[in-house]
């Protein structure tokens, strides 16, 4: 049994590199408010955000502690700290509509990574994509697929049989189809005979 390829994986992987460059513009606005961003800030931004504003303190700290006289200090520490935190909070809310996060099926933020700035799918995600989607061989799979094969062989073999045969629409079908055959499945799955059919052969 070779491993087999879910469907879907090109599907979200396009998901995501469609919204790249959106999330670009979000970086772009955090560096330009003076945030080292990188991937962990990011994951930050896109949670809770309790890194981003520990950072917005340590910023603001700094930036008004070239000021000498304490009240124009403090006025300048919190009016920075202010646009700072409005800053991480407009990113974030703008950040969870890019990933979906109101819908059912949100995007990831594992799936972006940030090398100097500049925002991509990471590797390691796809490869960890790559691994979900793919069933390995085992031997109850094996096995599973010899009697799935078994039972292909034998409905094309009963439909070859018949296929000569006016009388007959099918060696074997459905509850939904009208036409004769020999044996049939309803919607549960369950199988059924028609033994009086034999007569038209």
């Amino acid at each position: 049994m070779e491993p087999i390829k879910k469907n879907g994986l090109d599907r979200e992987v396009k998901r995501h590199e469609m919204n790249v460059e959106k999330i670009q513009t979000i970086v772009n606005d955090m560096i330009e408010m003076g945030f080292v961003f990188e991937t962990g800030e990011l994951r930050d931004l896109g949670s809770s955000c309790v890194i981003l504003h520990d950072r917005a303190i340590e910023m603001a700290q700094k930036d008004s502690s070239r000021i000498r006289i304490s009240f124009k200090r403090d006025a300048d520490y919190k009016e920075t700290l202010y646009r700072l935190n409005e800053a991480i909070e407009n990113n974030a809310k703008e950040l969870k509509n890019t990933l979906l996060h109101h819908t059912s099926t949100p995007l990831e933020i594992e799936a972006f990574e940030i090398n100097g700035g500049v925002v991509s799918v990471s590797l390691d995600w796809m490869e960890s994509k790559e691994r979900e989607y793919t069933i390995l061989p085992t031997g109850e799979r094996e096995h599973a697929l010899q009697l799935v094969d078994n039972v292909k062989k034998a409905i094309d073999e009963l439909n070859t049989f018949v296929v000569g045969n006016d009388n007959f629409g099918k060696g074997i079908s459905t509850s939904q189809d009208g036409r004769r055959c020999l044996c049939w499945l309803d919607g549960d799955g369950n199988f059924h005979e028609d033994k009086e059919a034999y007569e038209f052969i």
